[in-house]
């Protein structure tokens, strides 16, 4: 390692003044006992300097000798102790009071602490320099939610009962709470390493709380399980090469690469593939942006028909001036092989079950949320005659539509009241997979009644700081919303509004407040209902009803909670 060097005159000064007065001619003084303690305090001062020297790495103890040697024989004074020799010329050595050495050795400290902060020097015991590629980030969030329900709500069972009866189509068959009010405390918990192998190279790898086999759209776990762990698993790894500025393509596990608000993709949710990014740059303070991607959602291995996602997106970012930014995008999504098929056969048993695929084209009751049409997809002879061998004695669900969604986005930023920013977004989904011909193909049955609901949209207004950085940042939002029950797949909607799912209304009112660095304190209001398809129908009682998508259900959740980012 190269010797540092020094910047600042007090290091250099306080060794060069040390080292002449130890080395100078002493004249006999009037009181030869006080002169020797003054020369050997002085002897003791410039040799804890040189000590301190040698302590911090600035000078090699071999080097520190060399300096000792050589001022010894050129001071030309007796051995230290001994009395001084009586010579004509009378020279006075300089007495430094304790003050003054205490704060020479602080200045000297100082100027090497600092040296070594600005040089990026220390001695062998260093940290690795690949460290300084290395950058380590994370959260914390603790949450208070209370989940209200409202009493004119219809029971549970109302909802569950649909497995036993098999019938088509199907919705929210899983609820098992609409009446009972809940209160819960939650936390989410993040913690990653970005690391930059070169210029055009890096990767991250983050672990979060959350769970592994149900809802990927939140990473919250449910404090109050007798002192049990939280679960932990890999939620970001990724690969991302950057051969120029904009222009990207990464592979792994990664947040949405899309522009997006938290209508269709939530802010917790990460996806599995390869997405590639692209920017080029139009005219002044306009510029172009291109986003791909392929993402695998679920494989099979006994079975071509994986289930995958592939999205594209193209959009515009404008900014005129200081004060104005309008940015908007479409995307189109295609999610393949996630509608469901009803059974052609009768299940596997014996030496062929779990050989054979059957049923794989279910909507898995593990990630289904709520508000999706839902068709059964056991054989007729399931349904009919429960006891034959391998049937089930419930519905195995599947989504009734096809999944082929358009994103429309358009958001304006004013700054004009700077530090603070107002934004207006608007979020528009379609999806344009349904097909009532192609449902009752599917479903092997005439669903043709089947109303097309697939139509989501959110209108959000923020005012406040960009960023929650330091004591006194703050935000402010309101936001409407309106989804439709088959508008997008209800796996992937966050599951703050209406307790997860599609089939909705209502808006939500929020802030956040920074009371420290880094450190905020977040309250938001959520009112819900279900959307009333107006379908309704006399049963064999002679009462008149409506489909359960049309059952109310309303909701009202209040958060509470405090979040601190590193």
């Amino acid at each position: 390692m190269t010797p540092p060097t020094f910047r600042r005159l007090p290091l250099v000064s306080a060794l060069a003044l040390a080292l002449a007065a130890a080395a100078a001619p002493a004249q006999t003084p009037a009181d030869p006992a006080t002169e020797r303690a003054a020369l050997q305090e002085l002897r003791s001062t410039t040799l804890a300097l040189i000590d301190l020297l040698v302590e911090q790495g600035l000078l090699s103890r071999a080097k520190a000798d060399e300096l000792l040697s050589k001022a010894r024989p050129a001071a030309a004074v007796p051995a230290w102790g001994a009395p001084p020799a009586k010579t004509p010329k009378v020279v006075r050595v300089p007495y430094l009071p304790e003050t003054a050495r205490a704060q020479m050795k602080e200045e000297i400290k100082n100027e090497i602490l600092g040296t070594a902060r600005d040089e990026g020097w220390t001695d062998g015991r260093r940290l690795p320099g690949w460290l300084k590629n290395v950058a380590i980030d994370g959260d914390l969030r603790v949450r208070g939610q209370a989940e209200l329900f409202d009493s004119a709500n219809i029971g549970a069972e109302s909802f569950t009962v649909q497995s036993l009866l098999q019938d088509s189509p199907a919705w929210a068959p899983d609820l098992t709470n609409t009446q009972y009010n809940r209160g819960r405390l939650t936390a989410r918990a993040r913690l990653g390493a970005t690391v930059k192998a070169s210029d055009s190279v890096t990767a991250q790898v983050r672990v979060a709380t959350g769970s592994t086999t149900g809802s990927p759209s939140s990473e919250s776990v449910t404090l109050g399980n007798y002192g049990n762990r939280w679960s932990i698993g890999i939620d970001r790894g990724w690969i991302k090469w950057e051969p120029r500025q904009g222009w990207s393509l990464q592979a792994g596990r990664m947040g949405v690469p899309f522009d997006h608000s938290d209508l269709i993709w939530p802010a917790d949710l990460g996806l599995d593939g390869v997405a590639g990014k692209g920017e080029i740059d139009l005219a002044s303070g306009l510029y172009g942006f291109a986003v791909a991607g392929a993402f695998p959602l679920e494989e099979f291995a006994n079975n071509r028909n994986d289930k995958w996602l592939y999205g594209g997106q193209i959009g515009l970012d404008w900014a005129p001036n200081g004060q104005w930014q309008l940015r908007g995008s479409i995307g189109l999504y295609d999610f393949q092989n996630v509608e469901g098929t009803v059974a052609s056969s009768l299940p596997p048993v014996n030496q062929r079950a779990g050989t054979t695929p059957y049923l794989q084209s279910q909507y898995p009751a593990a990630v289904r949320q709520k508000g999706n049409t839902l068709i059964n997809l056991n054989h007729p002879t399931c349904i009919t005659t429960p006891s034959t061998p391998g049937c089930a004695s419930s519905a195995t669900w599947g989504l009734a539509s096809r999944f082929r969604p358009v994103d429309l986005r358009l958001g304006v930023v004013a700054r004009h009241f700077r530090p603070y920013e107002l934004s207006l977004d608007l979020d528009v989904v379609k999806n344009t997979g349904f097909d009532t011909a192609d449902i009752s193909r599917r479903a092997g049955e005439d669903l043709s009644a089947l109303k097309a609901k697939t139509l989501g949209y959110q209108v959000r207004l923020g005012l406040g700081m960009p960023r929650l950085r330091e004591p006194g940042d703050w935000q402010a939002h309101l936001a409407w919303r309106h989804f439709e029950r088959d508008a997008w797949i209800d796996a992937f909607t966050d599951t703050a509004w209406h307790g997860g799912g599609t089939n909705y209304r209502g808006f939500s009112l929020g802030g956040e407040y920074a009371f420290d660095h880094q450190t905020t304190l977040g309250l938001r209001f959520i009112s819900t209902r279900n959307l009333d398809d107006k379908v309704r129908y006399t049963d064999s009682s002679g009462q008149v009803s409506g489909n359960m998508s049309s059952a109310t259900l309303r909701i009202d959740t209040l958060q509470i909670e405090t979040n601190v980012r590193f």
